[in-house]
């Protein structure tokens, strides 16, 4: 069967012939079922399934003189090559379909299995590195606490020191982290920047 890729484009340009092809490529279907999963028209859809028939991507048959059924005719393959310098469309039969020379399928198994043998042990890789990085952020996080608690004078000043940890951050914000009242912090904020222990920069504190 001769295919005309051009006449293929202008009848795939349209949204709901596209839509019944792709209802049509989970299973058969006869078109008042269509009709209702596409919320189409019967006379639309009749149309259209007549246009596809008469393309050769869709045909019908019935079932021991029950209702009409639509299926996919058969795999056909449209192609479209664009380039600043060229443009071309063919369309074919899959049994017309460009054989590859040498094609060995056991060659493309061998190289699958490689493949998924490499990502596998790329994935353990990752796992354990995965597990050394939350290790040593365990023990970076303890380390950081016992400094802070260090350069405390006291449990809320090492607990401001300890926020400041995540990530810089205004007294207002501190405060409702810590739940405690924003002049306090303040306060305290400013008696750790006489000690060199944080600093402030556009009214955000940092260690």
């Amino acid at each position: 069967m001769i295919l005309d890729p051009v006449e293929l484009l202008d009848i795939l340009g349209n949204e709901n012939r596209r839509r019944i092809l792709q209802l049509l490529s989970f299973r058969p279907f006869y078109f008042n079922e269509m009709a209702k999963r596409l919320d189409v028209g019967p006379k639309a859809v009749i149309d259209h399934l007549e246009m596809l028939e008469r393309a050769g991507l869709v045909e019908c048959y019935q079932e021991q003189g029950r209702r009409k059924y639509f299926r996919i005719a058969r795999k056909t393959v449209l192609e479209v090559a664009l380039s600043p310098h060229s443009y071309g469309v063919r369309a074919y039969l899959s049994e017309d379909a460009p054989k590859t020379e040498d094609a060995d399928p056991a060659l493309d198994l061998k190289n699958l299995r490689e493949e998924l043998y490499s990502l596998e042990q790329k994935r353990l890789e990752l796992r354990v590195l995965l597990e050394q990085i939350e290790s040593r952020e365990m023990e970076i996080k303890k380390m950081a606490c016992r400094a802070a608690e260090g350069c405390a004078e006291d449990q809320l000043e090492a607990e401001i020191l300890s926020a400041l940890l995540c990530g810089d951050a205004d007294s207002s914000l501190l405060a409702q982290k810590l739940e405690v009242a924003e002049a306090v912090v303040a306060d305290r904020l400013r008696q750790l920047k006489d000690r060199g222990a944080v600093h402030i920069a556009d009214q955000k504190w940092s260690i």
